[in-house]
């Protein structure tokens, strides 16, 4: 399958995602906290190069995939590249500098469920979510019980390998996701053709 073609494939399902939660927080009302990016400053968060190909190709479309790459080889910090901070100091305030290409984790968390020892769905979201709307949430939590329709995260998780088995079922610090995901774009496109009907932007 051709970047071009992976790439459609990611989008779709993350479409697909965004309808199935916008219906979810309709309907249970939960809502992110506006300004907020305590999930990003997490140290080890994980995730699969796939779910960053769509950024990846962005990148190399626009002509940055190489500075970008160089930038992550060089990157200490465990945090994700993408996040920007409010402020430098600490604090959780903050958003993504490419929301519209953030990961499947990125967009399954708070809104995701995942099943726990005796095969329950449980919600998968912050404290801030679980303290500040307590009642929002053991109502939701009460109703994922009784069959709510709620994203769970092996189905996506599952969907996205059937995409791309090898790419889709490497899980690692989401920084060497971003940065493998750029060297799958750099190293297939290498000896191929600019993809056909597009354009260097930069």
């Amino acid at each position: 399958m051709t970047i071009e073609s992976r790439v459609l494939a990611v989008e779709a399902l993350y479409g697909q995602l965004e309808k199935e939660i916008s219906e979810f927080q309709s309907h249970t009302k939960l809502h992110c906290v506006a300004g907020c990016g305590k999930c990003c400053t997490k140290p080890d968060i994980d995730a699969s190069p796939l779910e960053f190909l769509p950024w990846a190709f962005h990148l190399f479309l626009t002509g940055k995939a190489e500075e970008t790459l160089e930038i992550l080889k060089e990157r200490s910090s465990t945090l994700c590249l993408l996040y920007n901070p409010v402020s430098l100091f600490g604090g959780n305030n903050g958003s993504c500098s490419q929301y519209k290409y953030r990961g499947l984790i990125c967009r399954l968390f708070g809104y995701g469920a995942n099943r726990d020892k005796v095969g329950q769905l449980r919600l998968a979201t912050c404290k801030i979510i679980k303290e500040g709307q307590k009642e929002n949430y053991q109502k939701a939590s009460e109703e994922i019980t009784k069959e709510l329709h709620v994203p769970i995260f092996t189905d996506y998780y599952m969907n996205l390998s059937q995409i791309d088995f090898r790419m889709g079922n490497i899980i690692v610090p989401i920084n060497d996701a971003l940065r493998m995901a750029i060297e799958e774009v750099l190293q297939y496109y290498a000896y191929r053709p600019f993809p056909s009907g597009l354009k260097v932007t930069a």
